[in-house]
């Protein structure tokens, strides 16, 4: 018997139901779940990924029901908490604009423009060290400098490394890798670590340095940067900063 054409409409409907069995019922938390999933789908068929095995890859992307719910348990019910969750759950960063500094959100935000420039339908560490050279000021820059990396050098190794992607559509909302969820995890532990209020540009450097395996951790090893210098010079860099504001 001939296997009858996926049909995405029929399967997401199916999975509608699967996770309201398993207690997602709110209609809100479905159509966003559902819009997420549609457009990760589209975005693999764009690169040449036949349509059931783009959907399947997209479902298992935002995991299992159960665990899923566990989260939206944990979040509460407030709009804010279950928006939150959500993008937390399908791959997006906390960015709660007050737990990063400006600079941080820029750098955010410049990896992002290089991700889309690259045309890749991810962000990554790469992008994001790209995004701190990008300010051009800063701390980091400034280190960098002084340790003989610049910005087009950078890049270059990038390009040698990944190279860029099959066009793509103008999606703003690009999921992070987990190398980058876990750098920011760590930039949010270095900030803590030495009491600053907010995560910093150069909390999130530490971030990608201490978590190393990255795009990025290669790039800078490729350019002779050593990590432990590199943390040791940008500690020097924070510790004159509270000098001269104290």
């Amino acid at each position: 018997m001939k296997t009858p054409p996926f049909n995405l409409d029929q399967s997401i409907a199916r999975w509608r139901k699967q996770m309201a069995a398993a207690g997602i019922k709110s209609r809100d938390v479905l159509d966003e779940l559902e819009s997420h999933l549609r457009e990760d789908v589209e975005q693999k068929s764009r690169a040449g990924m036949d349509g059931k095995t783009a959907f399947e890859n997209a479902v298992r992307g935002i995991g299992q029901p159960e665990a899923l719910r566990r989260e939206w348990a944990k979040a509460g019910t407030t709009n804010r908490n279950i928006k939150n969750m959500l993008l937390r759950f399908l791959g997006f960063p906390m960015l709660v604009s007050e737990n990063f500094t400006a600079s941080a959100r820029e750098t955010l935000e410049l990896g992002r423009q290089e991700a889309m420039g690259f045309h890749h339908d991810f962000i990554g560490t790469e992008h994001v060290l790209l995004g701190l050279l990008d300010a051009e000021t800063g701390v980091v820059p400034r280190v960098l400098e002084k340790m003989g990396v610049r910005r087009e050098l950078v890049r270059a190794e990038i390009e040698k490394i990944v190279g860029a992607g099959s066009q793509c559509g103008n999606v703003q909302a690009l999921p992070y890798t987990p190398r980058v969820k876990k750098s920011l995890d760590l930039a949010a532990r270095e900030a803590k670590i030495l009491k600053r209020p907010q995560i910093g540009a150069e909390h999130i450097f530490l971030g990608l340095v201490i978590e190393g395996s990255g795009v990025a951790g290669l790039v800078l090893k490729r350019l002779g940067v050593d990590a432990g210098k590199a943390c040791g010079e940008i500690m020097k860099e924070l510790s004159g900063q509270k000098d001269i504001n104290e």
